[in-house]
């Protein structure tokens, strides 16, 4: 395997070398998209069509890369050549400035070159630049479902450390009750902070080792507000939100719920602190789903950690089934 992943250094059409950002954008860019063209989701599928817009301005890349190194901090990385042609790819990026936590991505190979070492190759470059660094540890996530890959990262022992999946459903389920929760209230957008202080309650495997939660992610720009507010007036969605307070204000437990008018998917998102998961996690659940029943019939999309059992079982019992499960793994340098 050392044959293999020091080839490109005597022979720069085979084997690996440095990811040029100049160059091979666009290469990647076609190379992710035909390796995970099975796995993208809404949000994947954007960060694509980015990638692709930058290669076709690669000029200005390579410029602004050369200036002020910012682009090469993001898509640091090395690339597997075969014949002049790229087949593999894996990224490389401290998780933020200073930090000893190292994240792996996009470790991306040709279907038609699978099975002959270029992912493990890649991945093992990529785990010797992290200790030239001087990286503690190494991070990455892996679809659930995609157990060739997770075979592999268990072989050079990472560690699982759970994950986020995304249950689905075809249309509503059946009328629901509303659920007898005498302290659950709706909330606006003016009480971000407290949603935020819910969802840092729990550390999860994303919090702690992917991607921190930001407090900015739950506050509503002016424009961002007005948007919403055209939205339900105009009849293209309404965005409900509740939460259940204790004596001192603060959230125990937190929903909010996406209901499409027009079309697409609803959505819906829930937190809750470690100590209420016994007592709210099943009537949270189904009040979600209760703000539903005269919603149109689009299909329910619904995002849960997999430390949330309950709830998971709780949607799962309404007609929901498990899409796909995104793992973050680990690996103590």
């Amino acid at each position: 395997m050392v044959a293999l992943t020091h080839s490109a250094a005597t022979n720069p059409q085979h084997g690996i070398r440095p990811f040029d950002i100049g160059r091979d954008l666009r290469a990647v860019s076609r190379l992710i998209a035909d390796a995970f063209a099975d796995e993208l989701d809404e949000q994947g599928e954007a960060a694509l069509r980015e990638l692709r817009i930058l290669s076709y301005m690669s000029g200005l890349v390579r410029f602004l890369s050369r200036s002020t190194g910012e682009f090469q901090d993001v898509f640091n990385g090395f690339v597997w050549v075969e014949n002049n042609r790229i087949v593999g790819n894996v990224t490389v990026q401290r998780a933020a400035s200073g930090s000893r936590r190292w994240q792996i991505a996009n470790v991306a190979v040709s279907p038609a070159w699978r099975g002959r070492g270029i992912g493990r190759a890649l991945m093992e470059r990529a785990l010797d630049t992290i200790r030239d660094m001087g990286g503690s540890w190494a991070v990455l996530q892996v679809r659930g479902e995609n157990e060739i890959a997770r075979g592999l990262y268990e072989r050079l022992h990472f560690e699982n450390m759970g994950g986020a999946s995304e249950l689905y459903a075809s249309g509503t389920p059946k009328p629901i009750k509303w659920p007898a929760l005498p302290n659950l209230q709706p909330f606006s957008p003016s009480d971000s902070n407290l949603l935020y202080e819910l969802a840092t309650s729990r550390p999860s495997a994303e919090l702690q080792w992917w991607r921190a939660v930001r407090r900015n992610d739950f506050q509503l720009t002016l424009e961002k507000r007005i948007s919403e507010r055209l939205s339900r007036l105009v009849g293209r969605e309404r965005i409900f939100r509740y939460a259940i307070r204790d004596y001192s204000n603060r959230f125990e437990g937190a929903i909010q719920v996406t209901a499409r008018c027009w079309r697409g998917d609803h959505h819906i998102r829930l937190w809750l602190r470690p100590e209420a998961q016994q007592r709210y996690a099943q009537p949270l659940t189904l009040s979600a789903l209760s703000l539903l029943q005269e919603s149109p019939r689009w299909p329910l999309r619904a995002s849960v950690s997999t430390e949330d059992e309950i709830v998971a079982e709780t949607l799962l019992a309404h007609g929901f089934s498990v899409r796909s499960t995104l793992y973050t793994m680990r690996l103590r340098m």
